[in-house]
């Protein structure tokens, strides 16, 4: 599975050369409207019973769930807002970050913004499962560009981006 710069979701089955002289063309791809409107920033697999299942996320400020079997539209999505009391501010993510062993509903995502947003489907009746970490002072100024889980406790996490 990949994401593009326009920000459709193809996918590919690279046992299938399906292009001329053996070249592998996307099986299928999802349509541009209902898509991301900006480049897609990164795209995991997730844990679902069909194994058809990913994510993606993009600096339009969406969360789009996807299966590969129908990519005409997404299956679910949510829009990255913080919940503050001068009125909600979309984030646009730059990176993400899944594992199964933090749970297979719990997501991490690094903003365009700097901030760090936990995202927990299993509480999406409180403020649609999203939690934005500390945005004070010493925190990241710029982009997140990378976001990772540390493997062996998973609860710590590291992100890559501006330094002051």
């Amino acid at each position: 599975v990949g994401g593009s710069c326009n920000g459709m979701i193809s996918y590919y089955d690279l046992r299938k050369p399906n292009g001329p002289t053996g070249t592998c063309r996307p099986v299928e791809c999802s349509a541009i409207e209902k898509s991301h409107h900006d480049p897609v920033s990164d795209v995991y697999w997730i844990s679902s019973k069909t194994g058809h299942q990913c994510v993606s996320v993009s600096t339009d400020g969406q969360m789009l769930w996807w299966d590969t079997r129908k990519l005409e539209e997404p299956i679910d999505r949510l829009i990255l807002e913080t919940n503050s009391k001068a009125g909600e501010v979309t984030l646009g993510g730059s990176s993400l970050e899944y594992s199964t062993e933090a749970g297979p509903t719990k997501f991490l995502v690094g903003t365009e913004q700097g901030i760090v947003v936990s995202v927990n489907l299993r509480n999406k009746k409180t403020n649609n499962g999203i939690t934005i970490f500390d945005t004070g002072a010493g925190k990241h100024q710029g982009s997140i560009p990378t976001i990772q889980r540390n493997p062996s406790h998973n609860k710590y996490f590291m992100t890559v981006g501006d330094w002051r």
